[in-house]
């Protein structure tokens, strides 16, 4: 019984954050097509307040199940029972009131595996909406009202490795729109709302798959 438990909430904690980021592709780009009807702006704030909460609570989780499941053998109880061992390169004032006590590898161990992605994540896309902040301040006729909002949360949810397919997608996005509203629609210019949502599902349907193919596997965390 406990086995079949075990392997269903195992199930659950690997297709969670899928499920959990298509949901919010899903509802990212409900609000973009009718924001005439309410504020993008808004919308993708509230969207964006979810998303870091799901990121947080996701990794808190994990974490818990780690300890769990470690604390339930005699075999792996030593690994949170243990600090750092001195041969890891580690700042000293981490080293010594952070991981120098008996939680030093499972506090080590947790933040590598399922935190440090999530930081990656958030300051790639904190850094993409700052970037997107100063091209509106040169370049207004790109960017319609909580465009630059709706670039932040498809960053975030493209996540890292995939946030490098992201970038590689978005400005070569603009380019084909543009082309295929000018040639059917008659328009002469077009924002970044559609390719941002393109390349986050994209990234999020074969961003894996394109990092492997790149040769970046490095990036993965």
């Amino acid at each position: 019984m406990a086995l079949a438990f075990w392997s269903w909430w195992s199930e659950i904690l690997i297709w969670l954050p899928r499920a959990a980021w298509f949901g919010f592709w899903i509802l990212s780009a409900a609000f973009y097509f009718g924001r005439g009807r309410w504020s993008l702006r808004a919308a993708a704030w509230k969207l964006l307040l979810a998303a870091v909460i799901f990121s947080l609570a996701y990794a808190a989780l994990l974490t818990l199940a780690q300890y769990r499941v470690w604390a339930g053998s005699e075999f792996s109880r030593p690994f949170i029972n243990s600090p750092v061992a001195e041969v890891v390169p580690l700042p000293e004032i981490l080293r010594q009131y952070v991981f120098s006590s008996k939680l030093g590898y499972f506090l080590f161990y947790s933040f590598g595996r399922f935190w440090l992605g999530l930081l990656i994540s958030l300051l790639a896309a904190a850094a993409f909406y700052i970037f997107l902040r100063s091209l509106k301040k040169y370049q207004e006729r790109f960017f319609e009202d909580g465009e630059t909002e709706l670039g932040f949360l498809a960053a975030l949810i493209a996540g890292w490795p995939a946030f490098i397919v992201f970038l590689l997608l978005v400005f070569p996005g603009v380019v084909l729109v543009a082309i295929y509203r000018r040639l059917f629609t008659g328009e002469m210019y077009t924002t970044l709302g559609w390719p941002l949502v393109l390349a986050a599902l994209a990234s999020l349907l074969w961003g894996k798959s394109l990092i492997i193919a790149l040769g970046l596997r490095v990036l993965f965390i």
